[in-house]
């Protein structure tokens, strides 16, 4: 069983991490060959923080690679890069795309949601033969979308994940923080099968808790709501995800950026859970240690998923005429500092 991770953010790393621990053969592509000789070089470093127990240090001989290498090396893949001879692009496509021997099982698409263009799209409809599965890790919403022009729907899965992770440096992610991760087909009305199972057991095996789901879209908006709620307000005020519940001004403001979002879904037919509110207290308090991804870039200085997040939102209000006071002012927030850290 093979799995590709395309993404070598925290979660990206934390996969590939304890997938590998499982006995997956995994392959890592990073953005960038510093990251992915790093990795090579001396190891992915996974750190998992337990309860009343030491911080446990593992270090995994993980295959990194970036997008260029993968592209460049014949079907013997899986060997060490050093001993790979080059070949070319176009030959190696064709291999790819005629013959499933060398192609992954799974690809766990784990980049942001704001780098998923139809250029990268394109690429990944070439790395798939028929029997492959694209599994979308994103926050946010639109970049199915994008991905269904150039992908049969029914090989497009979507994961939503709550577990908590934090790149500490190219090569060591930690644990911060145990969730539940969901997983179901992009098609609508579609039902799991059993490769979705077997995707289930790997993840599960592997240590995290997962779940199929014929309603992924709903799993889908009530993460989205989690993080238009969570995410915006810690990088605002630079804090960690446990600070939110026990700060008494944050939570008016929380409970307010959750009532017009629930109004939005309410109005778009999107079915929430009963007690999302209850969820979100709890997912600040199971990854209290987590910094969100959101403050993980403003931290970083990079560009945030605040367009994808709460733009997603403010865009669907928009069409239905429909205004989010809250949400526009956390955006502009948002925005502001991205701007001051000149990303823009």
């Amino acid at each position: 069983m093979k799995v590709r991770i395309i993404g070598a953010g925290a979660m990206g790393l934390l996969v590939a991490a304890r997938l590998f621990q499982s006995g997956v053969k995994v392959e890592l592509v990073a953005r960038t060959l510093g990251q992915a000789v790093k990795i090579r070089t001396d190891g992915l470093k996974l750190s998992e923080n337990k309860l009343q127990i030491e911080e446990q240090d593992t270090i995994l001989p993980v295959h990194a690679y970036t997008i260029e290498e993968l592209l460049s090396q014949n079907s013997t893949l899986s060997i060490e890069v050093s001993s790979v001879p080059q070949t070319d692009a176009s030959s190696e496509l064709k291999v790819r795309s005629d013959s499933s021997l060398d192609s992954p099982d799974y690809i766990l698409l784990m980049v942001k949601q704001t780098s998923i263009t139809d250029e990268l799209a394109l690429e990944l409809s070439k790395q798939l033969t028929i029997s492959t599965r694209l599994v979308c890790f994103q926050n946010g919403i639109g970049h199915i979308d994008i991905l269904s022009r150039y992908i049969a729907m029914e090989q497009i899965w979507i994961a939503v994940t709550t577990e908590g992770a934090f790149k500490q440096a190219e090569h060591h992610v930690r644990h911060t923080g145990k969730g539940l991760t969901w997983l179901g087909s992009a098609q609508p009305d579609a039902s799991s099968n059993m490769d979705m199972q077997i995707l289930q057991n790997l993840l599960n095996l592997a240590g995290f808790s997962t779940k199929a789901s014929n309603n992924i879209n709903s799993k889908v908006w009530n993460k989205l709501l989690m993080n238009a709620v969570i995410n915006p307000v810690t990088a605002v005020l630079r804090v960690r995800n446990g600070v939110l519940p026990r700060t008494p001004a944050a939570l008016p403001l929380m409970r307010s950026l959750l009532d017009e979002a629930s109004l939005l879904a309410d109005m778009l037919g999107v079915e929430l859970a009963a007690d999302i509110w209850e969820q979100v207290i709890l997912v600040c308090e199971q990854t209290a240690d987590n910094h969100s991804s959101m403050l993980q870039d403003v931290m970083a200085g990079r560009e945030t998923e605040i367009e994808a997040i709460t733009g997603g939102l403010l865009k669907a209000a928009r069409r239905l005429h429909l205004q989010l006071p809250t949400h526009s002012a956390m955006y502009a927030m948002v925005r502001s500092i991205e701007q001051q850290i000149e990303i823009i």
